[in-house]
């Protein structure tokens, strides 16, 4: 049975800054399709990682875990990182599982942007 509810489309492309890589991703962000996302933040190497989250309407812990795992990365590797565009339902999540104060979250690119590059 293909459930095509459960697709997910992951972009990456540069930002408008030198040295700043955004990874778009759309569609709900699961343990059944979070793998090339989790390898794309895995293998990106510039000093700045937006992650934009503006089309993803729910994530599950183990998509949760990956983007912990980018703030780890990124602290041990002295890089930056911004997710951005959460939506109301994920921002509740970050609240509920503790993580709110830990993940680093702008309203949109530009302003991620301007504070991490």
């Amino acid at each position: 049975m293909n459930d095509t509810s459960q697709e997910v489309q992951v972009e990456t492309f540069a930002g408008s800054r030198p040295g700043v890589t955004v990874i778009k991703v759309t569609g709900p962000l699961t343990i059944r399709n979070f793998f090339d996302f989790q390898a794309q933040t895995r293998n990106h190497k510039s000093p700045v990682l937006i992650i934009d989250l503006g089309q993803v309407p729910y994530l599950d812990s183990a998509a949760l875990g990956s983007l912990l795992g980018v703030h780890v990365s990124c602290g041990k590797n002295n890089r930056k990182y911004g997710l951005v565009n959460v939506n109301d339902r994920l921002k509740t999540m970050f609240t509920v599982t503790g993580v709110a104060d830990v993940l680093m979250t702008f309203p949109n690119v530009a302003e991620a942007e301007a504070a991490l590059a």
